[in-house]
């Protein structure tokens, strides 16, 4: 016979799964008319009642806040060597997410096309609204960067 502690244990687990994987969601999360959900939590992803019209998609609330991302421009302009500021900035995309807006700026913040190039590249996995990447392209000079650039983001699996 089973113990209540295994037997809850499997009730509770069971319980999380459903709410985990379902679609469920209570009155809290429909924030308007149509009944859309307005949630942003992981659960929702891909969640079937996200309205059609939100062209920003669920992964906005993740991109690094603009109060961070100030602090983040100022430790980078504390920098002086490009070498240090690439590598500052790596670490700092390694563990945020940017809107593209905020890449453009970034890619602002080095002098060597080559670098801007490099973090294009490197911050790409980072980006919660990758359909907009192509308004980095005005960032760069050379016409090859751009198709390159264009190119990495087309062969991006």
């Amino acid at each position: 016979m089973k113990s209540i502690n295994t037997i809850l244990f499997t009730v509770i687990i069971f319980i999380s799964t459903q709410n985990i994987f379902s679609n469920y969601h209570d009155d809290k999360n429909f924030k308007n008319s149509d009944n859309y959900c307005n949630c942003s939590c992981d659960n929702c992803k891909d969640c079937r009642y996200k309205s059609p019209d939100n062209q920003t998609g669920y992964n906005d609330y993740r991109k690094m806040s603009n109060r961070d991302f100030a602090e983040f421009k100022q430790l980078i302009a504390d920098r002086t060597f490009e070498s240090t500021k690439m590598d500052m900035t790596k670490s700092v995309i390694d563990n945020n997410y940017f809107s593209t807006e905020q890449v453009k700026e970034i890619l602002t913040w080095f002098v060597f096309e080559s670098n801007k190039l490099e973090l294009a590249k490197y911050v790409f996995k980072n980006t919660v609204d990758p359909y907009n990447y192509y308004k980095l392209y005005n960032s760069f000079v050379f016409e090859s960067n751009v198709v390159e650039l264009d190119n990495y983001i087309k062969n991006y699996r």
